[in-house]
């Protein structure tokens, strides 16, 4: 297993595109998480009254539930991942373009080793935005919470394990499309597509079904932030916070997962290469 992963590895290593697009989402990310407090303090410091806004920064940014107030920004819909999915669509595609998958199924790899390189290689992409999420919630926890017990530290931290699977899932959903489509332009196209159309199934469907529906079912797993503010500002409107991750939510994005990897298999195991 790790051998494939290093083989995959090396073939990026002169790939100038992939490591840019990987720090530009980095650096995107820390961005958009860092960003915010930042533009709560300029607010404040441009306001009458700075101590509600600074207020309302420590609350958003207080352990615990600063994981899932985070992870809720970096997993809204498609802004931020979407460069994860169009770094592994030209991955595949470019697999094809440029015959490698064709030379290495010569060279020894079956289809499936190909296929575990692949998820292995999606898995760590996880991983990476996973961490940048992680340590980014240290840093804002430590300096903004005014708890710092381990219980506080750790508690909702299911919010990166639930991020974690959740981008896996729309990462194999893009692998499945390279798969499927094998050119980079027309994958793009049917992705954004589909962003539009699952919105339309979901306007038309039953309220039952659409929570099934697969990109519905990876963005259900992390719904809504949480602060200790909202609750207080909203007492008389009967809303349901999330106030952890479900079970039945991580199984149903789990199922879509393994269900993408099978899929990705027979189009490979069928087709000829």
């Amino acid at each position: 297993m790790i051998k494939l992963l290093q083989i995959e590895l090396q073939k990026f290593m002169s790939y100038k595109a992939f490591w840019l697009m990987l720090v530009f989402y980095a650096v995107l990310l820390a961005f958009m998480i860092f960003g915010i407090p930042g533009l709560i303090d300029y607010i404040a410091e441009k306001s009458g009254d700075p101590s509600k806004f600074r207020i309302f920064k420590a609350i958003v940014f207080n352990f615990p539930d600063i994981w899932q107030n985070i992870t809720y920004v970096a997993s809204s819909r498609y802004f931020i991942k979407i460069i994860l999915g169009i770094i592994v669509i030209i991955i595949i595609t470019n697999e094809y373009s440029f015959l490698t998958i064709r030379a290495n199924i010569i060279a020894g790899f079956d289809r499936k080793d190909f296929l575990i390189a692949k998820v292995e290689l999606i898995l760590l992409l996880s991983l990476f935005s996973t961490l940048i999420i992680f340590l980014s919630g240290l840093y804002l926890g430590f300096t903004n919470s005014t708890s710092t017990s381990i219980a506080h530290v750790f508690g909702k931290m299911t919010f990166l394990l639930g991020y974690f699977i959740e981008i896996s899932a729309f990462l194999l959903f893009c692998l499945l499309l390279g798969i499927i489509f094998k050119k980079t332009g027309i994958t793009f196209i049917v992705l954004f597509v589909y962003f539009i159309i699952e919105p339309i199934l979901e306007y038309k469907l039953s309220d039952k079904i659409t929570p099934y529906l697969p990109l519905e079912a990876i963005n259900n797993i992390i719904q809504t932030p949480n602060t200790s503010l909202i609750k207080i500002k909203t007492p008389d409107f009967n809303m349901d916070f999330q106030e952890a991750v479900s079970f039945v939510d991580v199984g149903v994005c789990t199922a879509y997962a393994i269900v993408f990897i099978l899929l990705s298999y027979l189009v490979l195991k069928r087709r000829d290469i």
